[in-house]
């Protein structure tokens, strides 16, 4: 008969704990979430990310919740108790229907008082263990010291009976002194490491779905090399030493850079444990490297500017690939950024001001940060930039019905740009390094040298930190300020 068949009362006992048990299916910590303000409740199997069951603990109230948890907690154990064998599917379908018919009492009668009678049941399986079964003198002395501390807690608990989980935690020895003096027969399998493959599964089960696809892949992946890095450390237990070691080993094969930017995904991990009650303590603060981070992407000089800017102006008017070339001359934009403009995105303000909009919204549009959101101004004539020309082109794209600028996607123009014209536009004078990025870092370093203010430069940028736009490389600054601060800049060059 299956044992989800059978009838299933609200308490349920442990039918001999002399059996050393050995579960089928092992259980992660029970993990609680919030969705529209309503509790939740996750069951997962240890180790897995696809084998979860979530309940609503129907109420807003955290201590209700909490409460409601308990109860929930203490049935799934002791069910898992009475039925090692079980599969995860069994033990999800425990929970719901007891959820189901827990829940809608959840707030009427105190928690402890539904599980009625587990004291006794428990305490008699006890007796009967110590008087049926062949017991050592050190094996019959263990049984009475556990039936000592059950028979300690009656005398403190008259009113309500004992929780069973509370009473296999004493028999396990998390509370009470008698605890060591149990047998490993009468004790349940420890809980298994805490590893960072584990608190990466629970990390993104409950923030990953607010992250972006392209943030969520690179956060996988670093989050790949951080479990492989760890192995099976248990991170309630790490030190200092231990994740010294591991950026060292990172370090040996990567970049400073790099190894940073993992470790930034692991203090975001750790940070989320302790919030939520997974680790109480990590060594992580100060890990990260502080030399050898110099950028190894390269700014064009002013001439290089120019030539690039002379080569883009050969191309045909109506070629998307000189004013992907033109548009990062003068903006700084990323290439992302200047692939995925839209006609909607060319804004031409009530001040004559013409502006590029870089945003996400569309399908498929994304931007590295919220900071990224930003109005730059085209100044005509920089380096020979023709607006009028630009504008010609949107018409054109609007004519045909187009709502994408870019004739070509992202990687085919990155190729194109990096491979090909740059390389082209540069002659000899091109060296290793210099990509189109380096418009970006070209138009930084030029803005510096122009003594333009940091928050004026971040407003072109779109930087998170405002420090970091002339380290290596909109803020809420009028559109028009920054329009006549390009205007400045890009005064007497090319």
């Amino acid at each position: 008969m299956n044992i989800l068949s059978e009838n299933r009362p609200v308490t349920s006992a442990v039918t001999s704990f002399a059996i050393h048990l050995r579960p089928t299916t092992r259980l992660a910590k029970l993990y609680h979430y919030r969705r529209n303000g309503i509790y939740y409740l996750r069951l997962r199997e240890t180790g897995s990310t696809s084998r979860t069951a979530s309940v609503s603990l129907k109420t807003t109230d955290r201590r209700a919740a909490m409460d409601a948890s308990q109860r929930l907690a203490e049935t799934i154990k002791a069910f898992h108790l009475d039925h090692p064998k079980a599969t995860f599917s069994e033990l999800k379908e425990h929970l719901l229907w007891m959820a189901e018919n827990l829940l809608s009492t959840a707030h009427e009668v105190h928690s402890l008082r539904d599980w009625g009678d587990l004291y006794e049941d428990v305490k008699t399986n006890l007796a009967e263990i110590a008087a049926t079964m062949p017991l050592s003198v050190d094996q019959h002395e263990h049984v009475m010291n556990a039936k000592q501390m059950m028979a300690a807690a009656q005398a403190r608990l008259q009113g309500d009976s004992v929780p069973l989980v509370k009473i296999i935690r004493d028999l396990e020895g998390e509370h009470g002194q008698m605890g060591e003096s149990v047998p490993a027969s009468l004790s349940v399998l420890a809980s298994p490491p805490m590893t960072f493959e584990v608190l990466s599964g629970l990390y993104l089960a409950d923030r990953g779905q607010g992250q972006k696809p392209s943030t969520l892949k690179e956060t996988k992946l670093c989050h790949g090399v951080l479990s492989v890095q760890l192995g099976d450390l248990d991170l309630r237990k790490h030190s200092r030493a231990d994740l010294v070691a591991m950026r060292d080993r990172l370090h040996a094969t990567r970049a400073a850079s790099t190894v940073n930017k993992l470790i930034v995904k692991l203090s975001a991990v750790f940070a989320w444990a302790v919030e939520n009650g997974h680790l109480i303590k990590t060594y992580d603060k100060k890990l990260k490297l502080t030399k050898g981070l110099e950028s190894t992407r390269k700014a064009f000089s002013q001439a290089q500017v120019v030539r690039i800017m002379a080569y883009a102006s050969n191309l045909p008017e109506t070629s998307w690939k000189r004013w992907l070339l033109s548009l990062g001359v003068i903006t700084g934009g990323r290439l992302n950024e200047i692939s995925q403009l839209t006609t909607s995105d060319i804004q031409t303000l009530e001040s004559g001001i013409t502006a590029i909009h870089i945003n996400e919204v569309g399908e498929g549009k994304s931007i590295k940060n919220k900071r990224s959101e930003r109005l730059v101004p085209l100044t005509d004539r920089a380096y020979g930039f023709d607006l009028a020309a630009f504008l010609r082109y949107v018409d054109s794209c609007k004519l045909n019905g187009a709502e994408s600028l870019a004739q070509i996607g992202y990687k085919t123009a990155g190729d194109w740009a990096n491979r090909q014209a740059i390389p082209a536009a540069l002659g000899d004078d091109h060296k290793a390094g210099l990509t189109y990025h380096s418009l970006r870092h070209s138009l930084s370093s030029l803005m510096q040298v122009k003594g333009v203010p940091t928050t004026h430069a971040q407003a072109v940028m779109g930087h998170a930190s405002g420090t970091i736009t002339f380290d290596t490389y909109g803020s809420g600054v009028p559109v028009a300020v920054i329009a006549e601060m390009l205007s400045g800049v890009f005064r007497d060059v090319g």
